[in-house]
C-alpha cells in the first residue's frame, strides 16, 4: 500500500512538472503568435495612416484648385489680364533665380570665405 502511494505521489509530481513544461511551451508559442500579430497590426496601422494622409493631401489639393478656379471665374477681363502679367513677372523672377543659382554653383570652390562669427582666426592662434 505504501509502495503504491509512493508511486502515485511520484506520478503526480511528474505530471505536475510535465504540466508546467507544457504550459511554458504553449505560452512561448502563444507569445510568438501574439508578437507576430502585433507586428502585422502595427504594419497595417502604418499603411492605413500613410494612405489616409495621402488621401487628405489629395483632397486638400483638389479643394485649393476648386477655390482657385472659382476665384478666376469670378474675375473680370481686366483682373485676369493683371493676373496674367503678374504670373509672367513671377515666371521671369523664377528664371533669373535659377540662372543665378546655376552661376553660383559654377563658382570655384577654393574661394576665400570671410569669418563672420567674430571668433579667433587661425593666424591669431599662432602668436
Amino acid at each position: 500500500m505504501w509502495e503504491n502511494l509512493g508511486k502515485s505521489l511520484v506520478n503526480v509530481a511528474l505530471a505536475g512538472v510535465g504540466l508546467a513544461a507544457l504550459a511554458a511551451e504553449q505560452a512561448g508559442k502563444a507569445g510568438k503568435v501574439l508578437v507576430e500579430r502585433g507586428e502585422i497590426a502595427v504594419e497595417q496601422g502604418r499603411k492605413y495612416s500613410e494612405d489616409l494622409q495621402q488621401k487628405m493631401q489629395e483632397d486638400a489639393k483638389r479643394r485649393r484648385e476648386e477655390q482657385l478656379d472659382q476665384q478666376v471665374s469670378a474675375m473680370d477681363a481686366q483682373q485676369r489680364e493683371q493676373l496674367r502679367r503678374r504670373l509672367a513677372e513671377l515666371d521671369e523672377l523664377e528664371r533669373q533665380a535659377k540662372e543665378m543659382a546655376a552661376q553660383a554653383s559654377d563658382a570655384p570652390s577654393d574661394c576665400e570665405i570671410t569669418n563672420i562669427h567674430g571668433g579667433p582666426q587661425e593666424d591669431d592662434d599662432q602668436t
